[in-house]
């Protein structure tokens, strides 16, 4: 785990001799929750610190489940703000104490509070602004209002920002009357943990004794990711089919997914086995992969399925999931909310021969190398 900053009532202390020897960047999340944007800033935080950059990760809220994998190298930075509305002095306190010369910060609404912070530093950080969700759809009624309002106050004023899809883009760029080319679009790279060498566990420990076909889908349990969808998909096949669908993921959803595996006799055919740090001994024991979301941002499980060769049948959600999967040449791709076509594609998918080597190869086009690449350019862009 890398290093600690502490704020206090006099924000970071510098330097002593106030030495600059490498360009910092500081990447500013709400946390490090399990989720994908955090594993893709692990790996571009491993990124910029392997091409020699000092790295700050600025945490508002609090640790999370993936603290324990910032890379070492990487001071940790916490402002301790449990509410967004308390982060903009804090965060001010560490631009203005810390001097990074960028801060990439994720996730509405840090994004707009920090463009806030930085206003009249005297020595101000470049603001790079990254968004990872549709948030037209997100959010809905006063919270959407106050979306499209901070949006159109603040972006036009950070030096640039980023969307990990071109349906995202567009959305961001609408939203803050902008134009589409200010918004770039760099797509996340593959996650560190599903490159590990040790040999995954045995699939009868993961998935249990059955013998059948094994089907995957990874996700945190919230509304969005529709899982009550694709269990509906499951229980059609399931009378005709031995397989088995584990679904990797925490939210507040699990007590209602619970409850239609009971009522529709699923137990035991359907897991809901929690969330997983590295669930790469999920991909690699699988048969087949399905994404049932209403809407994606991107989709970094797509790019993880592809990288262990799997089959994949995912809605045409707005979002990720076409452009991920090639327009469907590396997928089959299903209505949004379809069970019937969902259940259908899966049977088929099952049965048709798939080409693992293909799969693998478009996962490349999502290297880390790219994304590192592209980020670094930006800083360089916005630093000149």
């Amino acid at each position: 785990m890398g290093s600690v900053a502490k704020i206090g009532q006099k924000g970071v202390r510098s330097r002593e001799n106030g030495a600059r020897e490498a360009t910092r960047i500081a990447f500013v999340l709400p946390s490090m929750i399990g989720g994908g944007v955090e594993r893709i800033r692990l790996v571009l935080m491993q990124g910029f610190i392997d091409r020699g950059y000092e790295v700050d990760l600025v945490l508002s809220q609090k640790d999370g489940a993936l603290i324990d994998l910032v890379p070492a190298g990487v001071t940790i930075v916490r402002l301790g703000q449990e509410r967004f509305r308390n982060v903009i002095g804090p965060l001010r306190r560490y631009m203005r104490d810390r001097r990074p010369d960028v801060c990439i910060v994720s996730l509405w609404p840090l994004t707009a509070l920090s463009v806030l912070a930085r206003m009249g530093l005297r020595q101000a950080p470049r603001l790079i602004l990254s968004d990872h969700n549709i948030l037209s759809l997100q959010y809905r009624g006063a919270a959407a209002t106050a979306v499209r309002l901070s949006l159109r106050a603040t972006y036009a004023r950070a030096e640039a920002r980023v969307g990990v899809s071109r349906d995202l883009a567009r959305d961001v760029a609408r939203l803050a009357s902008l134009n589409e080319a200010q918004v770039e679009v760099i797509h996340n790279p593959t996650p560190a943990h599903v490159r590990a060498d040790a040999p995954p566990r045995a699939a009868a420990d993961l998935w249990g004794p059955r013998v059948g076909k094994r089907i995957l889908s990874v996700g945190t349990l919230k509304s969005f990711k529709n899982h009550a969808l694709l269990i509906r998909a499951f229980a059609q096949i399931a009378a005709t089919s031995d397989a088995t669908l584990a679904i990797l993921g925490e939210g507040a959803l699990r007590d209602a997914l619970e409850q239609q595996v009971r009522d529709a006799g699923l137990e035991g055919r359907v897991l809901l086995p929690g969330f997983e740090i590295a669930p790469r001994d999920w991909y690699a024991t699988a048969d087949l992969f399905v994404l049932s979301s209403d809407y994606e941002g991107f989709g970094n499980v797509l790019v993880e399925a592809l990288h262990f060769g799997l089959p994949i049948v995912a809605t045409r959600c707005c979002g990720g999931p076409e452009e991920i999967l090639d327009g469907g040449r590396c997928g089959t791709l299903v209505p949004v909310g379809d069970a019937n076509a969902m259940a259908a594609a899966m049977l088929d998918a099952l049965d048709a021969p798939h080409e693992p080597e293909r799969q693998r190869a478009r996962a490349v086009d999502f290297s880390v190398a790219r994304a590192v690449d592209a980020y670094e350019a930006l800083v360089r862009r916005v630093l000149a």
